[in-house]
């Protein structure tokens, strides 16, 4: 019995050592005496892998590698101890949760925190920390006691209180039915004296800093029993005495003390310790005069050129990935290095692990990257969460089509969305996923329903939607109902897993691990393998812990997730030949003789120690000061132990040593190279600097440069030629070295097909083309039909009016009101209104307010569920904002009774379509090439006045918001309707008069009518008939009127003055005010001349395929503003080719006088278009 110190320094051979000496033993005697590796858990694969290829060796069973914990189970299972059920890190968690929502009336402290996310974890860490120091409950409510006693009822107190009961509690969970894993150790070193196994046996423990209370128990329990333990620590006989908390020995010279101690109070013999002073690690001379000297005061530096030893600093995180990554390639090619020679360590791997990864597939090094994975966005996961939350939520859209798009759920792709576009579209959940009967359609009240082509399309897509409906929720369903059976923990995770199986996951799974590993992906298929196994072991786990507890599915959902959130997946190394990539605090590494230490920048390395867990520094202090309570170090100690850490990085390698750093992070904020960077240029001036960027140098003479670190891999090579070849084909000059690459590409079989895929979009131009005549034909015909809408969009922008009515592309539909909705449900209330009081002989002007507000409510009862299947009926907002639409259109129905009763206009039509077969015909434009345009739509309302001398027409258009109609907008074609259904209603006269006459019927103006209930800002009380007359002025009229005041009188019988109905005034002497917006016959005439060329054009264009990107502008106003096209287009004003067509304001006065010239522009000028040929 006795220790063995083996004290030396980093690279002093000290594992190299045990691993010989366990080595000749077993090669002397294969049986004998146990030989047990005792190192960290995260070493113990590859302290395996290196004792088995000892040659001659085999395998065998006396020499074992065991971490503390595995030791103890194997120890336990030869003397008992280990018949209870283990209750694993993320049963734990789980535990601790229910425990938290069993007890929350209890807490003083962590009722607050028990459902945040997280907390549970905390929670977990500090329980193992109490039990790794050997604290039980009874110690905290003694502690509770003392500081109660001493500083009152406080926040400490608290938390020992919350604390105390917890273990407690967690302790009754336990009793004689589980055993806690953070338990195993206190078991084992109890135990350890019955086990014949480990008599007289010789252990070896490498690789430990330092050692928790728990493992110095298990380490006096075994200098008992065995022959001998030797122990490793990197610390010189120097250090071995004391030091202060700022050497990098300190917390090796601390374990060493406390072996000390442990060795005095076992009263076991302690053999002279063995130092190792030749450092066989550092072939480089500089790294070993750098292992000695980083933290020697003072300084002595290097004299001699510091070869192996590079500072590179970067750009940003990407381009210090990219330039270790070339350098990789460069010691692989010109030094003979392997990848397994060469290693990366960070000190915090947050910032690095998905960029690393991306970085080194795209450079195609092979690597390991020791680091638990986190697996909470893995298919199998959301498939669970998704499932469980969709039944907890009533079938609700969001995690219901999380479910089905985890590609788990036997249903295609295509079929999914599909069926989510009808969810959506109709707002469907809860019972109608239940209903047997099968989905009906809906639909909006839009005239475009009437249509019986596309109910015919409809009910064919309808049956294929209710096909996917079965086949989606088929497993669901069954596990629904089985959930509603039971509150038991055990039945509902059975269910759960009846779910899986429902569904093939395990045969899902393991096609994907196949197909993974044939691209040769080793990390994913391994994660799809091991994903099952990890899913399985924590239903075990929930079924083991909680299986006793009646539970409901909220809160099954909330103990299930704290599992999930914990789980992750710790995957071995695929291959030998690979960069190993790790964190400086956790792994232990291989030998390697490159090492680059990554992301040495202020604050990173040495990291900046933040306090965590559940007790601050502070408390920490308080309970070792009053309560002799000892916890794990605070977060002074642990910065200290950063110097630890800086050392660790110093020596990791043989040969050469890279430290990098960047100089911004993603957000371009700058960052300071860190203080070690600092140090080593004191020591070493002739270090050798290097700064990597992203893109390649464009200097000619850099061309070695670029050659050597630049065109090291092809794929990246050619993604740097790429914009070489752009600026050439652009008249830039370019060295001559990207055309050697260029022709290079060409000649290789392997890559020229790479080339001619890529070179291509080199030329891309954002501008479309016209499309082939042959095509456009096939598209539109030589008969275009149109609405007016759609020629506005064309000369809005003409790619638009391409993709909406060529390629007819269309917003999913939302089961949400938006202003469309709204716009159209007014239309339809509207005409529902006119036609009612028509119907009932109602006189307009006749009507009572009370009327109006009857008759609305009665029209927006009847259309609110024909609405957007019921939507205004579907929620208390909703059903608010019918309240709202009722008074909307009562103001409405108000408005046009003021309308009606002050002049003498009586409503024609409400809704007049006109079209072929339509009460009003369609407007025909020939254009050319034997081609022509039909223009189709519907008019809101037709106004109209009849006398034996004159008959007169006027337009109204409902707007829900409200809306000006500006000459200049007629001019360029942004603003046609009202003009064309002028036109239009002009043409058909004697038809809506029904033929009382046959004189002409001329345009007496046309005009939007603003459909709101606006509220009126007031200081005090208003007089009803000072209210109305200012809700008169704020729905005011605005358009164009014939500029004849006995026509306006005719609108406003008494006008005198400034309307507050139309948007016009007339003077004493019966002009009309300046600002009135009119005008006369003849302009009307040059307007409808105008339009006809506007349609001429725009109609030729559309049949020619003309599809130019060319937006409008006109000052704040811009065309692509509510397009729904702009991901498709892509316009992009920093592109030459892609700028707004500037549309002047221009004053009325301009605009006449342009429209009177004898050669008008065109209005396709703006596009440089001509016309087909």
């Amino acid at each position: 019995m006795g220790l063995r110190l083996i004290l030396g320094r980093a690279g002093t051979g000290k594992t190299n050592l045990c691993l010989q000496e366990i080595r000749e033993a077993l090669l002397a005697s294969p049986q004998g005496k146990a030989l047990i590796f005792l190192v960290p858990e995260q070493a113990s694969y590859q302290m395996e892998r290196a004792l088995l290829s000892t040659p001659l060796l085999g395998g065998t069973i006396r020499g074992q590698v065991y971490s503390f914990r595995r030791l103890a189970w194997r120890i336990l299972q030869e003397v008992g101890g280990s018949a209870r059920l283990p209750i694993g890190e993320i049963g734990k968690r789980m535990v601790l949760r229910q425990i938290l929502e069993a007890h929350k009336q209890d807490l003083r402290v962590f009722h607050r925190s028990a459902e945040r996310p997280g907390f549970a974890d905390a929670l977990a860490g500090t329980l193992t920390e109490l039990k790794l120091y050997n604290i039980h409950d009874e110690s905290l409510l003694m502690s509770q006691a003392i500081v109660k006693e001493r500083e009152g009822s406080n926040l400490l107190a608290d938390k020992l209180h919350d604390l105390a009961l917890i273990y407690k509690a967690f302790s009754c969970f336990l009793a004689d039915t589980y055993t806690d894993p953070d338990d195993y150790l206190n078991l084992l070193a109890l135990r350890l004296p019955q086990s014949q196994a480990l008599q007289s046996a010789e252990i070896w423990v490498d690789g430990f800093t330092g050692f928790t209370p728990q493992e110095l128990k298990v380490l006096g329990a075994l200098l008992k029993i065995c022959d001998r333990v030797n122990v490793t620590l990197t610390l010189d006989e120097q250090s071995a005495e004391v030091v202060d908390e700022t050497h990098p020995f300190y917390l090796t010279n601390h374990t060493y003390q406390k072996l000390q101690e442990l060795v005095a109070m076992e009263k076991v013999p302690h053999e002279e310790k063995l130092i190792l002073e030749q450092r066989y690690r550092f072939v480089n001379p500089l790294l070993k005069h750098l292992e000695h000297n980083f933290f020697l005061r003072p300084d002595k530096c290097w004299l001699e050129p510091a070869s192996g030893l590079n500072l590179c600093g970067a750009v940003n995180r990407r381009s210090e990935v990219e330039g270790i990554a070339r350098e990789m390639l460069r010691l692989c090619r010109d030094e003979g290095y392997r990848w397994r020679d060469m290693a990366i360590f960070v000190r915090q791997m947050e910032p690095y692990h998905a960029l690393l990864t991306a970085v080194f597939q795209d450079f195609e090094i092979p690597f390991f990257l020791d680091h638990k994975r986190p697996v909470q966005h893995h298919p199998l996961i959301e498939l669970i969460r998704s499932a469980l939350e969709a039944v907890d939520m009533d079938w609700s859209y969001e995690p219901l089509f999380r479910y089905l798009k985890t590609d788990l759920v036997p249903i295609e792709r295509e079929r999914v969305d599909l069926l989510e576009n009808y969810v959506l579209a109709h707002g469907i959940r809860g019972y109608r996923w239940r209903d047997q009967q099968p989905w009906v359609f809906q639909r909006k009240i839009t005239a475009s329903d009437q249509d019986q082509e596309r109910a015919n399309k409809d009910m064919e897509l309808l049956a294929y939607v209710n096909n996917a409906r079965e086949d989606a929720r088929l497993a669901l369903l069954a596990f629904e109902k089985k959930l509603k059976k039971t509150r038991d923990v055990a039945h509902i995770t059975k269910a759960l897993y009846e779910l899986l199986l429902d569904l093939e996951v395990p045969a899902t799974l393991a096609r994907w691990s196949e197909e993974a590993e044939k691209e040769g992906l080793v990390e994913e298929a391994r994660t799809h393998r091991q994903i099952w196994k990890s899913i399985l072991d924590l239903m075990d786990q929930m079924v083991e812990s909680l299986q006793s507890l009646d539970m409901d599915l909220p809160s099954y959902r909330q103990v299930l997730e704290t599992g999930l959130e914990s789980l992750t997946l710790g995957l071995i190394p695929p291959e030998f030949d690979q960069v190993f990539i790790a964190s400086l605090d956790r792994s232990r590494s291989p030998e390697v003789k490159a090492a680059f230490i990554v992301g040495v920048s202020d604050g990173l390395f040495p990291a900046r120690v933040q306090e965590d867990g559940i007790f601050d520094d502070g408390e920490r202090e308080r309970l070792k000061s009053m309560a002799g309570i000892e916890l794990a170090p605070d977060s002074r100690r642990r910065l200290f132990e950063e110097q630890f850490h800086i050392y660790s990085a110093l020596t990791r390698a043989s040969e050469c040593l890279y430290f990098t750093y960047p100089l911004a992070d993603e957000e371009g904020k700058a960052l300071l190279p860190s203080s070690i960077i600092g140090r080593l240029r004191e020591l070493y001036k002739e270090a050798e600097e290097k700064t990597f960027f992203l893109e390649p140098p464009l200097l000619e003479q850099e061309e070695d440069l670029l050659v050597k670190e630049y065109f090291c891999q092809g794929r990246r090579a050619l993604s740097y030629l790429m914009p070489q070849l752009r600026e050439a084909f652009s008249g830039r000059p370019v060295a001559e070295v990207w055309w050697t690459l260029y022709s290079w590409f060409a000649s290789q079989e392997s890559w020229s097909k790479d080339l001619q895929q890529t070179v291509p979009g080199l030329w891309h131009y954002n501008q479309e083309s016209p499309l082939p005549e042959k095509l456009s034909h096939r598209l539109y015909g030589k008969a275009l039909k149109a609405g007016i809408s759609r020629i506005e969009q064309f000369t809005a922008c003409p790619f638009s009016q391409f993709l909406s009515h060529g390629l007819r592309l269309k917003d999913r539909a939302l089961f949400r009101l938006q202003a469309p909705d709204l716009g159209q449900f007014f239309h339809e209330a509207l005409k529902s209104l006119g036609e009612e009081v028509k119907e009932k002989k109602i006189d307009w002007a006749k009507l009572s307010d009370d009327d109006c507000s009857t008759l609305s409510d009665h029209i927006v009862a009847t259309l609110a569920p024909q609405l957007q299947n019921e939507i205004l009926l579907s929620t208390a907002r909703l059903r608010y904002l019918k309240g709202r639409l009722q008074k909307t259109v009562g103001r409405a129905a108000w408005l046009m009774r003021e309308h009606f009763r002050r002049g003498a206009f009586e409503p024609l039509r409400f809704e007049a379509p006109f079209g072929r077969d339509k009460e009003l015909p369609p407007l025909l434009v020939p254009l050319s090439k034997g081609r022509s345009l039909e223009l189709v739509g519907r008019i809101d309302r037709i106004d109209g006045f009849y006398s034996p001398e004159r008959s007169l027409l006027r337009i109204i258009d409902y707007k829900s918001s409200y809306s000006r109609l500006a000459l200049d907008e007629i001019y360029h074609g942004i603003r046609l309707q009202l003009l064309a259904y002028l036109d239009i209603a002009l043409a058909a006269g004697p038809r809506l008069f029904g033929a009382k006459d046959s004189h002409l019927v001329q345009p007496a103006g046309m005009l939007y009518f603003t459909v709101q209930n606006p509220i009126l800002p007031q200081q005090g009380p208003v007089e009803a008939e000072e209210a109305a007359r200012q809700l008169l002025k704020k729905l005011k009229m605005q358009g164009l009127l014939l500029a004849d005041p006995e026509v306006v009188q005719l609108m406003e019988q008494d006008l005198k003055g400034r309307s507050d109905i139309l948007p016009v005034g007339l003077k004493k002497d019966g002009n009309f005010y300046s600002g009135s917006s009119i005008m006369t016959l003849e302009q009307f005439q040059i307007l409808r001349s105008h339009l006809y060329q506007i349609f001429e054009e725009v109609g030729s264009a559309i049949l020619d395929g003309f599809i130019n990107l060319g937006p409008y502008k006109k000052k704040e106003k811009v065309a692509c503003t509510f397009c729904s096209y702009k991901a498709i287009c892509q316009f992009d004003q920093l592109l030459a080719e892609n700028q707004y067509r500037i549309l002047p304001t221009e004053p009325a006065e301009t605009i006449w006088s342009k429209l009177q010239e004898p050669s008008p522009q065109r209005v396709l000028t703006h596009f440089n278009y001509e016309g087909r040929p």
